[in-house]
C-alpha cells in the first residue's frame, strides 16, 4: 500500500509566490491552490488540507478573514493555519495568533524555514490527533477541568457512564457528580494530596443521572502553566460497579452455602465471635444449637443425591421459620446445622426453640410421589456458663449433639461437662484400642454352641476381650468406639485371622467344629471383603465350611438388594451364614426367604424369662417354627437356665448358646473343654 502524503493547501493571490512555495514541498506534500480567500474556503469544504499556508493580504476576503472563518467552524478549526506574509507590524502578526493562527513566514521566505515549519506543525498536529483519538476511545471516563473546576471537556465514556450527555456536564462544577456518601473530611484529605503532590487516586461513590450510586476508582493529576499557577485538573474514572458486583458474589459464595443459600460453617464463626464479643461485653446468654439429621444417610443413599438436596434444602427453610429473626441459621456441612440464637435470656428458650423445630420436622416431607419422615438430633450450648471462646463451645456443641443422637434421635440434649469427660476418656480408649491392636494385645475368646440333641459342643463363637493396663474394657463399649473410628476393619481381620487360624488346629486334632466371627456394620460395607476372607482361609489353611459369618438382622436390611447379591457370593463360597439377633430387626418373611443364610439366632432379649413370661414364649415359639419351615437352623442365644434350655428343646431348637453351658472362655480352657469331651446333661 502507497503512503499517503499530507494535502497542503498554498493561498496566495500571486503566482510568483505560489510558484515559489510549490517548488519547494511538491516533493513531499500533496498541493492545493487557492488564488484568493473566497477560493480557499471552497477548496477547503471539498478537500480538507491537514495545513494551510495562508497570505493575509488578498482582495475580496483577506487572510484574517478566512482564518476566522475557519476557526468558527467545528469541521475545520483544527486545521493549522501558517500566515505568509510581507507584512512585519507587530499588531498584525499579534492578530493573528488571537485568530487562530499557529505560526508566521515573512516574506520574503527562505525554503528551509517553510519546511521546518510546515513540518513542525504538522507532526504536532498528529500528536493532537494521537491524543485525541485515546481521549475519544478510552474506555475509562476522563474529566478535564479548568483551575476552578468547571468541565471543559469529557470523552464518550464519561456520558456512557454517568448517563448525562456533554453538553449537560460542560460548564458544571466536577462537584456535580458527587453522591454525597463520602463526609467532608474525605474530600479535604483528597484536596490536599492533590495540592500538596499534583495527584490523587483511591475508591470513591458518584451518582449517575439516573440517581444509581456507583463505585469508581478515579486518578485525579492537577496541570501547571510555565507560570506554575493550575490550569487544569483531569480526572480518570474506572466504573467499579461490575467488579464491585463479582466481588460481593464471590464474598457470598465464600461465606454461603451454594445449595441451601444459607451461611456456611466459615461465616456462622465469624459471626459467633462477633456476637461472643459483644455479649461479652453486655453480659448476654448465647446458646448454639447443633443439629445432625437422623438416618439421612439412609434415604439420601437409596432415592439419590437429587432427592436429597431437595430435603435438604427443604429443612432449612423449616429452620428458617422455626428461627425467624431471633437467631442465625448454618448449613455446616453435609446434613448437619448450626443455630446460633443471641441474647436467648435463659436456657428455657433455648429448649423450647428445640422442641420446635423436632415438632417442625416431625411433619412429613412431601417430594413428587413420595413422604419422607425425618427427625433431628439437636445439641445445646451455652455462653458463658460452656465455654468462653467459639472453639469450646463448637466442640461442646457436637459433643452434645452426639449424645442426642446416641440416645436414639429425635431428641435434643444439652451440654453438661460429665461429656467433656466422657469424650476425653473415649480419646484416650480409642489411643489405646488403637494400639492394642498394632501390638496384638487383645484375646479371642470362644463360647460353645451345644447340639440339643446330643449335648455335645458343635461350634462355637469367637468373642474379642481386651485386658488393657486400667483393666477389663468391656466390648459394649470399645466395639462401638471401634465401629465409629473405623478401627472396626482391623480389629475385624485381626479377629477373623486368629480365630481361623486356631480353629484349623482344632480341626486338625480331629475335632470337628465350625467357628463363628460377627460381622460388623462396617466391615459388611467394605468393598474387598470377599477378598479379604479369601486371604484368611488361603493363609491359615481353614475350609469355608470351617467358618460361619454372623451378620445383625439391621446390617442385611440396610441395603436388601446388596446383602443378597453379597451374601450369595459367600454362600457360593462355602461359607455358612447366621443372620444374628434376629426378631430385634424388621425384616419380612418376603426377604427373609431370599437370603442365603443357614441358620438363624434368637436374640437373648426372647429367652429371657421363658418359660414363665408369654410374649416371650410366643416368639421364640414363631421364631422357631418359622425357620424349621425354611430349612433353617436355628440357635438360641443367652441360655441360662434348666428351664430355658428344656423349653428349647421341646420346641425344637437345634443348638444353645450361653451361661448355663460355659461362658466365653480363653483358648487354653476351650481347649480343655474339647478334651474332656464336655456336654449336657440331660
Amino acid at each position: 500500500m502507497n503512503d499517503i502524503k499530507p494535502l497542503i493547501l498554498i493561498v496566495d493571490d500571486t503566482l510568483t509566490n505560489i510558484d515559489l512555495l510549490s517548488d519547494v514541498l511538491k516533493n513531499e506534500y500533496r498541493l492545493g491552490i487557492a488564488m484568493n480567500g473566497i477560493k480557499a474556503l471552497e477548496f477547503v469544504n471539498k478537500n480538507q488540507p491537514d495545513l494551510i499556508l495562508l497570505d493575509i493580504m488578498m482582495p475580496e476576503m483577506d487572510g484574517f478573514e478566512v482564518c476566522r472563518r475557519l476557526k468558527i467552524d467545528h469541521a475545520t478549526r483544527d486545521i493549522p493555519v501558517i500566515f505568509i506574509t510581507a507584512m512585519t507590524d507587530k499588531n498584525h502578526v499579534a492578530k493573528g495568533f488571537e485568530l487562530g493562527g499557529v505560526d508566521y513566514v515573512t516574506k520574503p521566505f527562505h525554503a528551509l524555514e517553510v519546511k521546518a515549519r510546515v513540518k513542525t506543525h504538522l507532526l504536532l498536529k498528529n500528536q493532537l490527533a494521537m491524543s485525541a483519538r485515546i481521549f475519544e476511545s478510552s474506555l475509562d471516563g476522563i474529566v478535564v477541568s479548568d483551575s476552578d473546576t468547571v468541565i471543559q471537556m469529557v470523552n464518550p465514556a464519561v456520558t456512557l457512564i454517568s448517563g448525562y450527555s456533554a453538553a449537560e456536564l460542560i460548564g458544571q462544577k466536577t462537584n456535580f457528580l458527587k453522591s454525597n456518601r463520602h463526609g467532608d473530611e474525605f474530600y479535604r484529605k483528597m484536596w490536599k494530596s492533590i495540592n500538596e503532590t499534583g495527584r490523587w487516586s483511591g475508591e470513591i461513590w458518584n451518582r449517575r443521572k439516573n440517581g444509581e450510586i456507583y463505585p469508581q476508582w478515579l486518578a485525579i493529576s492537577s496541570f501547571r502553566d510555565l507560570w506554575g499557577k493550575v490550569s487544569n485538573y483531569v480526572g480518570v474514572f474506572h466504573d467499579m460497579t461490575t467488579i464491585k458486583r463479582q466481588e460481593d458474589e464471590l464474598k457470598y459464595q465464600a461465606r454461603h452455602d451454594a445449595l441451601t443459600s444459607l451461611p456456611n460453617r466459615t461465616f456462622f464463626q465469624y459471626r459467633l465471635q462477633d456476637s461472643l464479643t459483644y455479649s461479652l461485653r453486655h453480659g448476654e446468654m448465647l446458646a448454639i444449637l447443633f443439629l445432625d439429621l437422623d438416618n439421612f444417610k439412609h434415604i439420601n443413599d437409596s432415592m439419590g443425591h437429587t432427592t436429597g438436596d431437595s430435603l435438604l434444602q427443604e429443612i432449612s427453610q423449616r429452620l428458617l421459620f422455626c428461627i425467624g429473626e431471633s437467631g442465625v441459621v448454618s448449613r455446616l456441612g453435609g446434613d448437619e446445622f448450626g443455630i446460633l440464637l443471641e441474647d436467648v435470656g435463659n436456657e428455657e428458650n433455648a429448649v423450647k426453640t428445640a422442641g420446635r423445630i423436632n415438632e417442625t420436622m416431625a411433619q412429613p416431607f412431601h417430594f413428587k410421589t413420595h413422604d419422607f419422615f425425618l427427625t433431628v438430633s439437636i445439641g445445646i450450648t451455652f455462653f458463658p456458663n460452656d465455654g468462653k471462646d467459639a472453639e469450646t463451645l463448637l466442640k461442646n456443641g457436637d459433643m452434645a449433639m452426639f449424645r442426642a443422637k446416641e440416645s436414639g434421635g429425635n431428641s435434643y440434649q444439652i451440654f453438661t461437662s460429665a461429656m467433656d469427660k466422657e469424650v476425653a476418656r473415649r480419646l484416650s480408649l480409642e489411643a489405646n484400642l488403637r494400639r492394642a491392636i498394632e501390638q496384638e494385645e487383645l484375646r479371642v475368646f470362644y463360647q460353645p454352641k451345644v447340639d440339643l440333641q446330643s449335648g455335645r459342643i458343635v461350634s462355637m463363637e469367637a468373642l474379642v476381650r481386651w485386658q488393657s493396663e486400667d483393666g477389663i474394657v468391656s466390648p459394649a463399649e470399645f466395639i462401638p468406639l471401634a465401629e465409629k473410628t473405623g478401627l472396626i476393619i482391623p480389629l475385624g481381620k485381626w479377629v477373623l485371622r486368629a480365630a481361623a487360624l486356631q480353629t484349623k488346629k482344632w480341626r486338625d486334632e480331629g475335632y470337628d467344629l465350625r467357628v463363628a466371627v460377627n460381622l460388623s456394620p462396617r466391615q459388611f460395607q467394605e468393598e474387598n471383603l470377599l477378598e479379604m476372607i479369601d486371604e484368611i482361609l488361603e493363609e491359615t489353611g481353614l475350609t469355608p465350611q470351617g467358618l460361619e459369618l454372623e451378620i445383625t438382622e439391621g446390617v442385611v436390611m440396610a441395603n436388601e438388594e446388596n446383602a443378597i447379591d453379597l451374601m450369595s457370593k459367600m454362600a457360593d463360597k462355602g461359607l455358612f451364614l447366621a443372620m444374628d439377633d434376629f426378631g430385634t430387626g424388621y425384616s419380612s418373611l418376603y426377604y427373609l426367604k431370599q437370603f442365603p443364610i443357614n441358620t438363624l439366632k434368637i436374640d437373648k432379649s426372647f429367652v429371657d424369662n421363658i418359660p414363665s413370661d408369654d410374649e416371650n414364649v410366643a416368639i421364640t415359639s414363631a421364631i422357631i417354627s418359622m425357620a424349621k419351615s425354611l430349612g433353617l437352623e436355628v440357635v438360641a442365644e443367652g441360655v441360662e437356665t434348666g428351664k430355658q434350655l428344656d423349653f428349647l428343646r421341646e420346641q425344637g431348637c437345634d443348638e444353645m448358646q450361653g451361661y448355663y453351658f460355659s461362658p466365653p472362655v480363653p483358648t487354653g480352657d476351650f481347649s480343655l473343654m474339647l478334651a474332656e469331651n464336655k456336654s449336657l446333661s440331660f
